[in-house]
Parts: structure tokens; sequence; C-alpha cells
């Protein structure tokens, strides 16, 4: 239920070719009830306060398009734009959801990753909460045992720096300069997990046998 001010964006980022797990691509790989990773990612962001909820792909887009639609409920209606110089690193297509953020009257984003399936709603509404007590921020980050992860939200103030990233790296050089002046929110250790080995692949077909 979207409900509250300042409205902060999701975008969820889904371009990749996920080539460590080639010839799988993870995002497209099911969970034990035959659920893709990617709509059991988003079944999540669609379940939180964020909204607009945006989904930004590139590789293998018909794919993407049709398994992302699995995780949004009946009443919220995604915003897709296509990345169309993903190639050339996450950063391309972080630029892309922010540029079509900026077109919004949102105050952040919550920049989510398409394969963090254990991410809880609960989490992202808590991060929206801090942002909603201290706006002036430039963002929030969740932290377990001391080590951030993602999701990040970020103030609205940064999206022109956001959209200027270069490479494969995303926003990582911003939390280098900004995290200390960033707000925290304790986490489990879901916020590092990832599934990038054909290994965790499997443990993630194993996953979320009870739906």
């Amino acid at each position: 239920m979207i409900t509250g001010r300042p409205r902060v964006a999701a975008i969820v980022l889904a371009a990749g070719a996920s080539s460590r797990t080639a010839p799988a691509h993870k995002l497209l790989a099911p969970d034990a009830t035959g659920l893709p990773m990617i709509a059991r990612t988003l079944r999540a962001v669609a379940a939180s306060q964020a909204d607009p909820l945006i989904i930004a792909y590139g590789h293998r887009s018909a794919d993407i398009h049709a398994a992302a639609r699995r995780g949004i409920p009946p009443g919220r209606n995604p915003l897709f734009i296509s990345a169309r110089n993903h190639e050339a690193g996450l950063s391309r297509t972080l630029a892309a959801g922010i540029q079509l953020a900026g077109q919004h009257d949102v105050r952040g984003a919550l920049i989510c990753l398409g394969d963090m399936p254990c991410i809880a709603p609960s989490l992202l509404d808590r991060m929206i909460a801090v942002f909603t007590a201290h706006p002036d921020c430039p963002g929030v980050m969740p932290v377990h045992d001391g080590r951030r992860g993602n999701p990040i939200l970020w103030n609205r103030s940064l999206f022109p720096t956001l959209m200027d990233q270069k490479g494969d790296k995303g926003a990582r050089g911003l939390l280098d300069r900004y995290g200390a002046e960033m707000q925290q929110v304790e986490a489990g250790m879901e916020i590092t997990e990832d599934f990038d080995t054909p290994a965790r692949l499997a443990a993630f077909a194993r996953m979320f046998a009870g739906g």
C-alpha cells in the first residue's frame, strides 16, 4: 500500500547479461515455486511504499519484461525503461532509471538489484521512514555487522551525479564519497547475499518452497 510523503521511487536494475551464471540467466531462474528471480524480487519491492516502481532492463528485454510482470500485483503499474547502452556497464542502467525517476515528483530513489529476492518490503519501508525523518541527508544504506549492502536510497539532489557515473560499478564511488554522511538501517545478511554462481542458482531453486 502506497501512503505518505515524501515519495520515493524504487528503481530495479535488471539489464545485465548474467555472464557469471551462463548459459543460465539468473534473473529468469526459477525458485522452488517456479517464480523467476526477478519476479520474486519485484514481489517484495512492489509490496513496499516506494512509488513509482521503475524497472530498467536491457539484455533479453522481452523475457525479463514477461518474467517481471509475474511479480507485480494487481493495482501496481510499473514503469519499464530500456537501458539502450546497458552493455557499457551497470552505471548506464542506473542512469536510465534515474532519468525516468527524475520525471516524477519524488525526493529520492531506492536503487534495488534485480537479483536480491530475499529483500523484504519491511526493510524498504524502514529505509523510506528514516529518509523521511532526515530528508536532507544524501541517502540511506542498510548495514549488517558493519558491512553495507543493497538496496541504497539516494536523495534526489544526487540524481545528476548518479547519472554521470561510468563503468560497471554503479554508484560505488558515491558510496565511498558520501557514506559517512548517510543514514544507516540495521538489516540481515540478505543485503549482501548474491546469486552469481551456478551453485548459488541451485540454492535459489530450493528456496521459497512455502510459496
